[in-house]
């Protein structure tokens, strides 16, 4: 033992064995460091696969805002990453979150529209009333004012109303199915009182309902007019009269009944001389016009049907039109409008003029109230009225027409929010000419008690002369002055 202690006190003072003890130090010193630098890439790595896998749920979910902030925190990790292979590693992952972005915002728009619906659907119950019932009114409002979300809305509104359409389209058909024998029984009886009862009670169907009865009572005169010309009142054949009628049908109806009729004109032919038949060729004849008579009745039948259907695509596309147009001009102005007035506002710059933003708002709008002013007087015709006589879809309450123009209460707002109310009570009363009351009730004053002021009644447009209603007014107030 004491030997070998000696020679260990020895070989420690050996220069040699000294460097050797150095040097493991120091390659157990560089482990640990290599194994904290591998402990704090895993922890990055972790990070950046966390920060990742929350992006893409976020995008799933329509989150743009969690997904924005996803991103920007995988650039925070690029910026403390220590190596270029992690560098390019995090730069993957923030390429493929923000490929993802257009589609979340797709789905964000499409859960602002699902949740305009499920308002709209939570405010029908009656028993929702107080705070809860005005929280989700002011939810809606705020929804209402994206472009985007309503314009998604407005599809969604379309489909269900397409779906519903097409139950109300079978239950059209059924209504015929159950009524058409009735109302051809009734004519036939001549009792009309019976076919106002039975259109009278086909509610929303009722306009086919009179097309279908106006074409079937025109059938039925054809039928009694056939009935004073059949074999069974005449001694001779109708061949003339019935080349008429079948003449007066559609080619791809007359090719039906074309056979029959030539059969019936050659047994004429063949069996009436002019005064007389031949033994046989009257009741040849007479069964060909009996044939020919029930094809021509089951043909009128159709066509009555035909015209009702018709009738009800007709009022179908019109209600379609009505239902698209009143969901349109209640929609926000969309971004479209802002481009558009960039450029046309970029196209009225005098030289030396810059294009400022208050130049493309006033721009967009006017394209937006344009378009408005047009689709308010399409709906109108579409409704057989005028714009005077209607309110406007989407007007905020309130709406005046002026030199063709209407100027809603949701337009006022808007300005006022934009140009400030003093700047929209200016340029409603010297551009538009507006009376202090209208401009008060655009401004969402209520008027149910006020009272015109004179100078209003007497110069209130529509007066033969309004100039000499004024003076009047002058020499009234110069006459109470004296």
């Amino acid at each position: 033992m004491a030997k070998f202690s000696q020679q260990f006190l020895q070989a420690m003072a050996q220069p040699s064995y000294q460097q050797g003890l150095f040097t493991a130090a120091q390659q157990l010193g560089g482990l640990q460091g290599r194994l904290e630098q591998e402990r704090g890439a895993m922890q990055r790595f972790d990070e950046s696969v966390r920060a990742s896998e929350q992006g893409i749920a976020a995008a799933q979910q329509g989150d743009v805002s969690a997904l924005t902030n996803r991103i920007a925190e995988l650039r925070r990790q690029m910026a403390s990453a220590t190596t270029l292979q992690e560098k390019q590693r995090i730069r993957i992952e923030m390429a493929n979150l923000q490929r993802l972005q257009p589609g979340a915002q797709k789905i964000a728009v499409g859960n602002k529209a699902q949740s305009i619906v499920q308002g709209e659907q939570a405010l029908q119950d009656e028993s929702l009333v107080g705070p809860a019932r005005s929280a989700i009114e002011q939810r809606l409002e705020a929804l209402k004012q994206d472009p985007e979300a309503m314009t998604e809305y407005n599809k969604f509104k379309m489909d269900q109303w397409r779906t519903d359409q097409a139950q109300r389209e079978m239950q059209s058909q059924q209504w015929l199915a159950d009524n058409s024998a009735e109302i051809s029984k009734a004519i036939d009886n001549n009792d009309m009182d019976a076919v106002e009862s039975i259109v009278q009670g086909a509610g929303e169907f009722s306009e086919a309902a009179q097309s279908f009865v106006a074409t079937s009572l025109r059938n039925a005169d054809a039928m009694a007019r056939f009935e004073e010309n059949s074999m069974e009142r005449k001694i001779a054949p109708s061949v003339d009269y019935y080349k008429n009628q079948l003449e007066t049908l559609p080619e791809e109806v007359r090719k039906i009944l074309q056979p029959t009729f030539d059969a019936y004109k050659e047994a004429s032919d063949n069996g009436w001389n002019g005064s007389e038949w031949t033994t046989g060729g009257r009741l040849r004849a007479k069964q060909l016009e009996k044939d020919m008579q029930s094809q021509f009745r089951s043909i009128y039948s159709q066509i009555a049907t035909s015209e009702y259907f018709a009738k009800r695509r007709e009022d179908t596309a019109k209600q379609e039109q009505i239902a698209e147009l009143k969901l349109k001009i209640a929609t926000p102005m969309s971004s479209e409008y802002v481009r558009q007035g960039r450029i046309q506002a970029a196209s009225l710059l005098k030289e030396g003029e810059e294009l400022t933003q208050a130049m493309i708002d006033r721009e967009a709008r006017s394209l937006y109230q344009m378009d408005q002013r047009r689709d308010i007087a399409q709906l109108a015709a579409l409704r057989d009225k005028s714009p005077k006589e209607m309110p406007a879809e989407g007007d905020g309450g309130f709406s005046v027409k002026i030199n063709d123009q209407i100027v809603t209460r949701t337009m006022v707002t808007d300005m006022v929010s934009e140009f400030g109310k003093e700047e929209t009570k200016k340029f409603l009363k010297d551009d538009k000419g507006l009376t202090n009351n209208q401009i008060q009730a655009l401004l969402g004053v209520d008027m149910s008690e006020s009272q015109p002021t004179q100078e209003e009644m007497i110069t209130e447009p529509g007066l033969i002369n309004p100039f000499r209603a004024r003076k009047k007014l002058e020499e009234n107030l110069f006459q109470g002055l004296s």
